[in-house]
């Protein structure tokens, strides 16, 4: 092949670079609520496909990961086929053994019906299924389903309000569940993760009675030998529970689950072979009783390939009289993430998991903080390999107590000397203390984020410049307490603060600011060019679009800002305003 450009001689680990950065694009991580993003189409690869046969080889191959497999003609969602990638478009350009990942749309109501019964001319959800990949085979490539459950955008509590409710026949559903499993299985035969999502946009009430049941049962649908299964408003049946329970699941994943406990066997039944176990809307009673053993007693159930456990959303008060775990349950885990109220009230979890945590993300109250000082486990430097820390208080109003900020403060930054990420949520002072800012156990923290607390400059200077290695941070910066909230600062005010903090020095590159509080955008738009002016390390400024104060006039304050004769020819002139929540 002759050569042409010099892009053609790169290797193709270069090439996938390329590729990946150019399809880059920042999306907002989902709550586990929402449903999935549908796949639209990466036309940033297409110009790139054209270089030569090995950009096209590896621009093919992201571009046609994931597809979009509607199974009803009208949906309550807009479809563009010039902007999401569907099966059928990539049938016709012969690319279905580089589809990855397929969404799968399916109409609940479908499922209400008999299928044997229906005319040839009107298809079936497993009829068009069957039709649609017939047409190119199977798809052996596709190793992940996400099938996303939706109904018509009608008023159903109106419409069968006002009629006689039709007796559903569950047999027939059931068969159709079947039928249509069966149907996936054959044509995505190597599937090992599955996600299952029923309409979040659309309330439980505005189901009829046929739906409702489709959509508790459809969990059917999963197969015995998938590796990573998502339920999300999905209700676990009893077959299920059986068809999961030898041991093959290595990573779960539950959301507003309500209902029976089934969820909780299907964990308990998994437990030798779990790596990853994620809930959403738990109670600390059932979070609880995973950790009990199967035969009963006082036996612990421990889970040896556990390495990720996230909780969301853990509701309810912890009960002293419940079973607590003898031994630690999770002796392999590095990743906790607990949200709302902590589950266990002993502190074997944390304290056997100092030795392997590295990712530690918690909400505390008085007395789990109690508990741990008691049990000494956030002793200075107790945890050994921590990279992540990220405690709040889930205690309302707690944040005005100032001895247990500052108390959480210290904890934080002394669990261990190698964390690069640190965040505190949930607190508030007025003044960070003294101390804080001389803190130099966690020199190789690398990202600081302390959204609550409001810090004006003469705080916020001492704290970037008190870790030496710190790269990122994002605060909440206020107005000097004593000052005026309207006046502008003057030249003389301004050289006065250069000149205090000629020495000042932070390794910090970009600064995002989540709230700001002055008295105009103009005075909030000074003192941060001045701090920016002073910490000249600082290259780029994210203005959170959710401030209070709307950060399009901040923006348009600063512009005028570094306009002043007093900023001539300083580096501030080169820094980067912007407004965006990734920072």
């Amino acid at each position: 092949m002759p050569v042409y450009s010099v892009a053609q001689t790169l290797p193709m680990h270069v090439i996938e670079d390329i590729m990946q950065y150019a399809s880059l694009e920042h999306i907002a991580a989902l709550p586990l609520k929402e449903l999935p993003l549908r796949p639209k189409k990466q036309a940033k690869l297409l110009p790139l496909m054209s270089v030569c046969q090995s950009w096209r080889a590896v621009a093919g191959s992201m571009f046609y990961h994931t597809a979009l497999l509607k199974l009803k003609e009208v949906e309550p969602y807009e479809f563009s086929s010039e902007r999401h990638l569907t099966l059928g478009h990539v049938i016709e350009i012969g690319a279905q053994l580089l589809v990855k990942e397929l969404y799968v749309h399916v109409y609940v109501p479908n499922f209400c019906v008999n299928w044997d019964s229906m005319d040839t001319s009107d298809e079936s959800t497993a009829q068009t299924l069957a039709t649609m990949v017939s047409d190119c085979g199977d798809l052996p490539t596709v190793r992940s389903l996400k099938l996303i459950l939706t109904s018509d955008d009608g008023n159903y509590r109106q419409r069968f309000n006002t009629v006689d409710k039709p007796e559903h026949d569950k047999d027939i559903i059931l068969k159709n569940i079947q039928t249509f499993g069966e149907h996936l299985k054959q044509h995505a035969p190597n599937a090992w993760k599955v996600d299952v999502f029923s309409n979040y946009f659309h309330s439980r009430m505005n189901l009829n009675h046929q739906e409702d049941f489709v959509v508790d049962n459809v969990s059917q649908l999963v197969s015995a030998n998938v590796g990573h299964i998502s339920l999300k408003h999905v209700k676990i049946a009893k077959p299920m529970v059986v068809k999961l329970s030898e041991n093959t699941l290595r990573s779960l994943t539950i959301a507003y689950h309500k209902g029976t406990q089934k969820h909780i066997d299907i964990v308990r039944n998994n437990s030798s072979t779990l790596e990853t176990l994620c809930v959403d809307h738990i109670t600390t009673h059932s979070m609880l009783k995973m950790t009990w053993g199967k035969t009963g007693g006082y036996h612990t159930l421990v889970y040896p390939r556990l390495k990720h456990l996230i909780i969301n959303s853990c509701v309810g008060q912890r009960n002293l009289s419940y079973r607590q775990p003898l031994v630690n349950p999770f002796p392999k885990l590095q990743t906790l993430i607990c949200r709302g109220y902590f589950p266990f009230s002993s502190p074997i979890v944390l304290m056997e998991g100092r030795a392997h945590i590295r990712h530690l993300d918690i909400t505390l109250d008085t007395a789990l903080l109690q508990m741990y000082a008691d049990s000494k486990v956030f002793e200075k430097g107790s945890f050994e390999t921590l990279q992540f820390v990220s405690l709040g208080w889930a205690e309302r109003n707690i944040f005005s107590k100032r001895r247990i900020s500052e108390q959480l403060y210290t904890i934080t930054s002394e669990l261990c000397a190698k964390t690069q990420v640190m965040r505190i949520n949930n607190v508030r002072a007025n003044l960070v203390d003294s101390k804080f800012s001389s803190i130099h156990f966690a020199s190789n923290l690398r990202v600081l984020d302390m959204p609550h607390n409001m810090l004006d400059i003469n705080e916020l200077i001492p704290l970037l410049c008190g870790f030496p290695k710190l790269q990122k941070a994002n605060v909440a910066f206020m107005d000097i307490s004593e000052a005026s909230s309207s006046c502008m600062p003057t030249v003389g005010m301004i050289e006065e603060y250069q000149k205090r903090y000629k020495s000042s020095f932070t390794s910090a590159w970009a600064l995002g600011i989540c709230s700001v509080s002055f008295g105009t955008s103009r005075r909030a738009a000074e003192l941060l060019v001045l701090l920016v002016d002073i910490l000249t390390s600082i290259k780029r400024v994210y203005i959170n679009n959710n401030c209070p104060r709307a950060p399009h006039k901040v923006l348009h304050a600063i512009s005028y800002v570094k306009r002043r004769k007093v900023y001539k020819n300083h580096q501030v002139q080169d820094v980067e305003f912007v407004a965006d929540d990734c920072w």
